[in-house]
């Protein structure tokens, strides 16, 4: 019975480790860039975001928004529509902060952040000072081209304090 140099043994080896660390590292990376960080969530679920359940109440389409005071309405950027989501939350970890991290989502997961509107509303924006244990209804408004406005996927609820999966919520009847 021949022996086997030490060599090639040495070299077998060494390439099979090769090829195995490549392929961990190609299926973490495969993981963390090709499965999309969103889970949607049935119609009219709630979300958790930084210690504070979140639902989505229900998503309008406008073409203006109304000011409260009775000025000029709100207009959105030509081409733009403004698409107002009414949400309910209430916060029951006193450890975290409550921050308004909600986006719209649209088709190939496109996302749309809250809007600055110049007009008075009658209903607040996010409150930053929710009280543990108190739900309160706000409301998030985003401007988004007219020709995605029948397109949405529902509210994504960004949390950049944790690693899991983003919940995206839609309101009872979507």
């Amino acid at each position: 019975m021949r022996m086997l140099p030490l060599r090639r043994i040495q070299f077998v080896v060494a390439a099979f480790a090769a090829v195995l660390i490549y392929e961990i590292w190609w299926v973490t990376y495969a993981g963390i860039h090709y499965t999309p960080p969103y889970t949607l969530r049935p119609p009219g679920a709630s979300g958790e975001m930084q210690g504070t359940t979140v639902r989505v109440l229900s998503l309008m389409r406008s073409d203006q928004l109304a000011d409260a005071d009775g000025g000029e309405p709100g207009l959105p950027d030509p081409g733009g529509v403004w698409v107002v989501a009414e949400l309910e939350a209430s916060r029951h970890d006193p450890a975290k902060e409550f921050y308004c991290g909600d986006q719209l989502v649209g088709p190939d997961w496109r996302l749309w952040s809250t809007a600055a509107v110049r007009t008075k509303r009658a209903t607040q924006s996010c409150p930053l000072d929710l009280a543990v244990g108190q739900t309160v209804r706000f409301e998030s408004i985003f401007m988004v081209p007219a020709r995605y406005a029948d397109q949405l996927g529902g509210i994504a609820l960004s949390d950049s304090t944790t690693a899991a999966r983003i919940p995206v919520i839609t309101p009872p009847r979507f």
